[in-house]
């Protein structure tokens, strides 16, 4: 039982007793249940859509995007380069039933990245998982031209 679950089937108890309605503990116990239930779906789908936080650092030639991917395992994450865009994207199936789910069960995210890849040239990048954190290296090229100011 969960804490607004919980908290609504004290409530319901306290109304009987005030009012000696016993229909009351019944309905706030409902009620309770269902909050809880939509609040747990509410939770995963922001976790899913707009988290996890994502980390990118530019180092010399390489970029590294650092991403957490919390009850992942390596085997359950699927990554693209295509042209400057890097996608990561997750997904685990729940071998129970669960009657309280928060976690998220799969995830989506597309990143641009703040370097110009040709299709179709994307360069091998490394990548680790450890402690639910994912790290990937993408190695850059550096273009351009330097410019002397006279």
């Amino acid at each position: 039982m969960g804490v607004i679950h919980g908290m609504a089937r004290e409530a319901g108890h306290e109304a009987k007793r005030r009012t000696g309605c016993g229909f009351l503990p019944r309905l706030m116990e409902f009620a309770g249940k269902d909050i809880e239930r939509e609040l747990g779906t509410k939770t995963r789908e922001f976790y899913e859509f707009v988290l996890p936080p994502v980390d990118m650092v530019v180092q010399d030639d390489m970029i590294r995007v650092v991403m957490d991917m919390p009850g992942f395992s390596k085997d359950q994450i699927k990554m693209r380069l295509d042209g400057s865009y890097l996608t990561i994207s997750a997904k685990r199936d729940d071998p129970q039933e669960t009657l309280y789910a928060q976690r998220p069960r799969r995830i989506e995210k597309r990143i641009r990245l703040p370097t110009r890849i040709k299709r179709g040239e994307e360069p091998e990048c490394p990548a680790t998982l450890q402690d639910g954190v994912l790290s990937v290296e993408i190695p850059v090229q550096r273009g351009g031209r330097d410019i002397s100011v006279s």
